[in-house]
C-alpha cells in the first residue's frame, strides 16, 4: 500500500488542480524524525462555558491585569472577573453600542480604557472603584493604549501622533507629552509594545521607538528599525514572546500577513491564504478583522478573526514554516454552517486559559481534552467538527508490484485505510451508535464531490480499529477528505491506499 502522509495544514489554491487540501478545527504538530509520520493533526481546543455577564452583548476586550485581576467589556458595560467563580462584576461604563473592540492597559495602580472613540476611561485596579471619565484636554481618544517604562501610551486616531501619560499616573496629562510617526506621513493604526520597544504601525509604512530618557520626551525613533509594511486592521496587531503579528496593507497591495521578530519583517501567509483573504476583501471588508495570540502545549497561536469574511485562520509558531503553519477554525450552527470561531480574545485568568464569546460576551475555558462546544453555562455541549483533505493522488502500483506514477492513466483505488487513533470515543447518542467517520473523495480535481462513506473508528477501546474503505472505483487524479464529529480524541497521521495503475 502506497502511505499517504500529512505534511502541512490548510492549502486550497487559487486553482484546485493545484492544491485543494482543507484542515478544519485540527492543527498539526510536528514529530521527530523517528516518528512514522512526518506530522500529527491534533483537535483544537473544545469551549468549557464558565459564566455568563449579566446583560449579553458583544465581546469586546479581554484583559489581565498587573496585579492578576481579569477584566472583560461586553457590551459598553465594563467587569472585573471573580477568581472565585468567574463571574462579571459592574465596574463601569464607555461609549457607543457597536461591537469595535476596546483596550484595556494598567500602569501597576490604575486601569486606562480605551474604544476608538474620542473619550477615555479610567478606574483603580486595587479595589476597581474610582471609575471615571478621562477629562484631561490633551487627550482626543485612542484605537489602542500600552505601556512601558511606568508610562502609558497610545495612539491618537486618524493622526500620525502617539501620546504618553505622566510616569505612573494617568491624569493630569502633559500637553507636550506627545510625537509624530516621522518616516512616512500616513496615519498611525495603533501602537504596541514589544521587547521594550514600540511599534507604531501606520496604514501603509511603520516604524520603531524607544525610551531615550528625553525631558521634554520620553521617547525617540530608533535609528534604521523601519518596516515597510502598515496594516489594514487596527485590531490585527497582536504580540506573542517576540514576534508582532499584523493583517498588511503598503504601497504594493492589500491582505498579506507579516511577522516582525527582532527587526526582521518576514511575511508569514502564503498565496492559498492570501487568495482567501481577496476574497473577502472584494466580498466585504477584511477592516475588521481581529487578532489574539495563545499558547498551549507549547504551541504559540496567533489567531485572525474576520467577522464579515465570517472565517477564523490560525498560524501556528511552533511549525513557523507559511506552506503548512496554518489551519482555519469555526464552531458548526445547528444547521450544519460553518461559522468563524466564537472567541474574540483571550487572557490567562486565574490559572484556566480563557477566552470571551464575539457575540454573547460568554467566558469559556479552552480545554484541549474537551471535543465539543459548551457555549453557555449548563448547556447542552454542541459538536465540533473536523476535516482534512489530502493532496492529489496520481500514483499507484503497477503489475510488478512496483510504486510508478499514473502519467495520465487511470489508477483503480482498491483500499483506503485511514491512520486516526481509534477506540477513545464514547458511543454517541441513545441508543448507542458507534463512532463513525466520514469519507468522501473527488474524481475532477475538488470541483465536486460524493456524497460521503461512513466507518467506525471503534468502540471504547477497540484501539486496533483500522477504518477502512474498499471498492472505490477509478480515478486519474483523486483527492480525499476525512471529517468526523466526535466527542473524543481522534488524532490523525494520514492514510494509506491500495491503487492499481491501469493500462492506457
Amino acid at each position: 500500500m502506497q502511505k499517504l502522509p500529512l505534511i502541512g495544514g490548510s492549502y486550497s489554491a487559487r486553482s484546485v488542480i493545484s492544491n485543494c487540501q482543507r484542515c478544519i478545527n485540527l492543527f498539526p504538530e510536528r514529530n521527530p524524525k523517528d516518528s512514522p509520520t512526518p506530522l500529527t493533526h491534533y483537535q483544537r481546543p473544545g469551549l468549557i462555558a464558565l459564566s455568563t455577564p449579566p446583560v449579553p452583548g458583544a465581546g469586546r476586550c479581554l484583559y489581565q491585569a498587573s496585579n492578576g485581576n481579569g477584566y472583560a467589556v461586553v457590551g459598553r458595560n465594563i467587569y472585573y472577573i471573580s477568581q472565585a467563580d468567574f463571574s462579571f462584576n459592574f465596574v463601569g461604563t464607555v461609549s457607543g453600542v457597536g461591537s469595535t473592540p476596546v483596550s484595556m492597559c494598567d500602569n501597576g495602580f490604575e486601569m486606562m480604557v480605551v474604544d476608538n472613540s474620542p473619550f477615555g476611561w479610567r478606574f483603580r485596579i486595587a479595589d476597581n472603584l474610582g471609575f471615571t471619565q478621562i477629562t484631561d484636554l490633551s487627550f482626543v481618544g485612542a484605537t489602542r493604549v500600552d505601556f512601558i517604562d511606568t508610562f502609558l501610551i497610545w495612539n491618537q486616531p486618524g493622526t500620525v501622533f502617539f501620546q504618553s501619560s505622566l510616569s505612573n499616573q494617568v491624569e493630569p496629562m502633559d500637553p507636550l507629552y506627545f510625537a509624530g510617526k516621522a518616516a512616512w506621513p500616513d496615519p498611525l493604526q495603533s501602537i504596541i509594545v514589544n521587547k521594550h520597544q514600540i511599534l507604531l504601525p501606520g496604514r501603509l509604512k511603520g516604524e520603531q521607538w524607544y525610551d531615550a530618557g528625553n525631558p521634554a520626551f520620553p521617547f525617540a525613533m530608533l535609528p534604521g528599525a523601519y518596516v515597510e509594511h502598515g496594516t489594514v486592521a487596527p485590531y490585527s496587531v497582536v504580540a506573542s514572546d517576540i514576534c508582532v503579528y499584523w493583517l498588511g496593507q503598503d504601497l504594493q497591495g492589500i491582505g498579506e500577513v507579516w511577522r516582525l521578530r527582532g527587526y526582521q519583517c518576514q511575511k508569514i501567509s502564503n498565496p492559498a491564504l492570501e487568495f482567501q483573504i481577496r476574497k473577502m476583501y472584494d466580498q466585504g471588508t477584511i477592516s475588521d478583522c481581529v487578532a489574539y495570540t495563545y499558547q498551549q502545549d507549547g504551541h504559540r497561536f496567533v489567531v485572525f478573526n474576520f467577522p464579515t469574511g465570517d472565517q477564523s485562520w490560525v498560524w501556528d509558531e511552533t511549525v513557523d514554516d507559511p506552506m503548512m503553519g496554518w489551519h482555519q477554525r469555526c464552531w458548526i450552527d445547528s444547521q450544519g454552517t460553518l461559522h468563524r470561531e466564537r472567541p474574540m480574545g483571550y487572557a490567562s485568568l486565574y490559572g484556566k486559559q480563557v477566552a470571551l464569546d464575539w457575540q454573547t460576551g460568554t467566558l469559556y475555558k479552552l480545554d484541549l481534552n474537551t471535543y465539543s462546544d459548551q457555549l453557555t453555562v449548563g448547556g447542552a455541549p454542541g459538536p465540533c467538527f473536523y476535516a482534512r483533505s489530502f493532496p492529489h493522488l496520481m500514483a499507484g502500483f503497477n503489475s510488478q508490484g512496483q510504486q510508478v506514477l499514473a502519467e495520465g492513466r487511470m489508477v483503480q483505488h482498491d483500499r483506503f485505510l485511514l491512520d486516526i487513533d481509534c477506540g477513545n470515543v464514547p458511543q454517541q447518542a441513545s441508543p448507542p451508535v458507534e463512532p463513525l467517520v466520514t469519507l468522501k473523495w473527488s474524481d475532477d480535481r475538488g470541483h465536486s464531490w460524493n456524497e460521503g462513506l461512513l466507518q467506525t473508528i471503534g468502540e471504547l477501546g477497540q484501539y486496533g480499529t483500522r477504518p477502512e474503505w474498499g471498492g472505490l472505483g477509478q480515478a486519474m487524479d483523486r483527492i480525499y477528505d476525512v471529517s468526523w464529529s466526535l466527542n473524543g480524541p481522534a488524532t490523525l497521521n494520514g492514510a494509506w491506499v491500495e491503487g492499481r495503475v491501469l493500462a492506457r
